[in-house]
């Protein structure tokens, strides 16, 4: 059976889809093969790609109007009519792509990888005011890209607000130039050092990032917490899930952040009871690749729930 794998390119107007899309189509080690490639356009920016252009890196494109005329029987037209073997999807930003991503579609087509380009310039911006967008934007990507960064952009920031919301997708940051660059984080708002560290209200966002991005950092030291009580593990009588909850779309639309606690009775405790927790952080496998932190508790305690519960990242 043929197989034509589909990568999807998200992100709002003038974000960089069509470079990322043409830096692709030129990079080497990916068309090593020499394949012949389908541009699926559904939105037309400043950046356009040119008949020469196409005819140079054996492309074609088609322009579509939604992305709701992506059914099955459009793509095995539009493959009958290009023979591809590969497929690109510009998507349009102001477009959900939820209903692309989980379409039942013919075994022939496959969605092999998401790309998200985001404007870093104006990701703040969005992510205040159309936060429901970005979010349908990033929550299925595989590798977001952040161009157009600047030496000041805030790494905990732009990371902290994608991780919140996937924590799966790799990051990658660019320069006004598209060139690679490595943004500095900016420096943690506790010490590290500390025995034991004390994580404030305000500062457990920053310090779950830091050690969901760095766990083998936090191995063995001994820590306050601050959050809530998410979550009994069935069939464990000393162990939750503990943490606080992350503003990533909407007030209705709310993502955990959280971590194992263990060595605690929970029966007085109840859903959503906010906890002060103090412990040491233990490094565990998860499997061959992955590791998390468990906090192996040796004091727990009510708290008041502090005046802005949700955790921000913008």
């Amino acid at each position: 059976m043929i197989e034509v794998p589909i990568y999807l390119f998200t992100g709002f107007l003038d974000s960089g889809k069509t470079t990322v899309i043409k830096d692709t189509l030129e990079d080497p080690t990916f068309n090593s093969d020499n394949p012949t490639t389908l541009i699926i356009c559904l939105e037309q920016g400043e950046e356009e790609y040119d008949e020469d252009y196409l005819k140079a890196n054996n492309a074609d494109i088609e322009y579509l109007d939604s992305s709701v005329y992506l059914t099955n029987k459009k793509f095995k037209e539009l493959y009958a009519m290009y023979k591809p073997s590969q497929i690109f999807i510009e998507c349009n930003g102001m477009e959900s792509i939820t209903e692309l991503v989980t379409k039942d579609l013919d075994p022939m087509f496959t969605i092999v990888q998401i790309i998200t380009t985001i404007d870093a310039t104006t990701f703040t911006s969005y992510m205040n005011n159309m936060r429901s967008y970005m979010y349908e934007q990033i929550r299925y990507s595989d590798l977001i890209i952040f161009n157009r960064c600047k030496p000041n952009s805030s790494k905990n920031a732009l990371r902290g607000s994608i991780k919140a919301v996937n924590k799966k997708a790799f990051i990658a940051y660019e320069g006004e130039y598209g060139q690679s660059v490595e943004l500095q984080k900016e420096e943690l708002p506790f010490d590290i050092n500390a025995e034991p560290i004390d994580i404030l209200d305000d500062d457990y966002g920053i310090w779950y990032m830091d050690a969901l991005e760095d766990p083998a950092k936090y191995a063995n030291k001994k820590i306050i917490l601050r959050g809530m009580y998410l979550e009994r593990l069935e069939g464990y009588n000393n162990s939750f899930i503990f943490g606080r909850k992350a503003m990533v779309c909407c007030g209705n639309d709310l993502q955990d952040i959280s971590l194992t606690v263990t060595g605690v009775k929970v029966d007085q405790m109840h859903l959503n009871d906010w906890l002060e927790i103090e412990g040491t952080l233990k490094l565990v496998d998860i499997d061959n690749e992955n590791q998390t932190l468990i906090l192996y508790a040796s004091r727990a305690q009510f708290y008041n729930q502090p005046i802005e519960p949700l955790v921000y990242f913008s």
